[in-house]
């Protein structure tokens, strides 16, 4: 059976803070979560436990997030290292696994990025639990374990939706004309990931 990984983290600091987007690798991470289907159950890693959270990563068959090759492994690369060539090289190895980010497929066919609650509402009846902005606050006042619920919320809402796609070939989503749907089919977009990584053995 294929190992899929759904994964998310929460940062330390606002790209304000940093001095902007162009300077992600400095937003440290707070919490980062992993919800693994070889066993069906959620891996929490903090800060220092990166190291363990990147070998995870090395099991997976997928790793399936909601903008995590252009935002989270950025974070990951820059808590994992501190000289920019090596955070360059991790992130070119964290890219070049079989990473399936579903704000980069919608964009695909839709031409523009969605935010994850404006899909999780319309298409689960349920979204994220709270926002960034509360998960900042909370690392500020130390309230570690409110960030580590909100963030596996946040990952549950990500594997949820990836399965409702991968079973109804649509999605729903909020746009500013109203409710929309996509129709999409990733079977075929994972089956041609994973006819990629045998060719290359």
């Amino acid at each position: 059976m294929e190992r899929t990984l759904f994964f998310d983290l929460e940062t330390k600091y606002s790209a304000d803070e940093v001095g902007g987007w162009s300077n992600i690798e400095d937003m440290g991470m707070s919490i980062g979560v992993i919800w693994d289907t070889s066993d069906q159950k959620f891996h929490v890693y903090i800060e220092h436990q990166i190291k363990e959270m990147v070998d995870h990563f090395y099991q997976a068959d997928k790793i399936v997030g909601f903008n995590h090759v252009g935002f989270d492994y950025r974070v990951v690369a820059g808590v994992s290292h501190s000289e920019s060539h090596e955070r360059s090289i991790l992130y070119t190895e964290l890219v070049g696994l079989n990473n399936f980010d579903m704000l980069l497929e919608l964009k695909k066919v839709l031409g523009h990025r969605l935010k994850l609650e404006s899909i999780a509402r319309p298409t689960l009846g349920a979204g994220k639990s709270a926002d960034g902005l509360q998960a900042l606050k909370w690392y500020k006042e130390g309230k570690l374990d409110k960030i580590i619920e909100y963030c596996k919320v946040d990952v549950e809402v990500t594997r949820d939706i990836y399965l409702f796609a991968l079973e109804n070939c649509k999605l729903h989503y909020d746009s500013r004309s109203g409710i929309k749907t996509v129709n999409i089919d990733w079977s075929a977009k994972n089956e041609n990931n994973e006819n990629r990584q045998m060719s290359l053995f």
